[in-house]
């Protein structure tokens, strides 16, 4: 039996159209599964509790116990007018040892210090004219205490006078200050600059 030729189109296009609305319905379908699958995994990411790598424990603060102190009774007493025994060098030296202790070696710092600080205060000179006075005041007029030979050492010490005087040594005439010294014997006195000298060495022009 065969159909004319409109039912066949027409049976055509019912067929097309239900293949197209069946299509259409898939479509829709798996559009609204897919969207419901993202909800779902966006309402499990909201529900789901941040995580965090690093927990930050705070630990309670330990007081510490406040200590009282105890006033200590002031002593009105006057304290005893007895000093207490000091040891002497001599007594410290002659203490006796105890078994196994090391013996103490004299301390001879303080003589060294003192022989170098008086060697470094005053300096030596030495006499360059054979027979130089040594007066009680500076100047010609001061009494003569001692005469100085050639060469002398004498120990120079540090004071001069402010003003100069001129002295006739026989072949020529030198200016010069008075200077204070002090002899191998201990006197104490003053000598005219011109007389002495750092290094050894007799003046020239002394008449002799």
């Amino acid at each position: 039996m065969k159909l004319p030729k409109v039912e066949t189109l027409i049976v055509l296009v019912f067929l097309g159209c239900v293949i197209l609305w069946a299509i259409s319905k898939c479509t829709a379908k798996r559009s609204d599964l897919v969207r419901n699958a993202r909800e779902t995994a966006e309402n499990e990411d909201d529900e789901r509790p941040v995580r965090r790598d690093t927990v930050v424990v705070q630990q309670p603060v330990q007081q510490q116990p406040v200590q009282t102190t105890t006033p200590q009774p002031v002593n009105t007493r006057s304290p005893a007018l007895t000093p207490p025994p000091q040891s002497t060098p001599a007594a410290e030296n002659n203490a006796t040892p105890q078994p196994g202790a090391k013996p103490q070696r004299p301390d001879l710092s303080n003589t060294a210090t003192q022989s170098a600080k008086s060697s470094a205060k005053y300096s030596t000179l030495f006499v360059t004219i054979d027979g130089l006075k040594m007066r009680k005041e500076p100047g010609l007029k001061g009494e003569s205490i001692a005469k100085l030979e050639l060469y002398e050492p004498v120990t120079f010490l540090n004071k001069k006078t402010d003003w100069t005087q001129e002295i006739s040594l026989g072949y020529e005439k030198v200016t010069d200050h008075w200077v204070k010294i002090r002899t191998k014997s201990g006197k104490e006195g003053w000598v005219f600059g011109a007389g002495v000298h750092y290094y050894k060495m007799k003046r020239k022009g002394v008449m002799e």
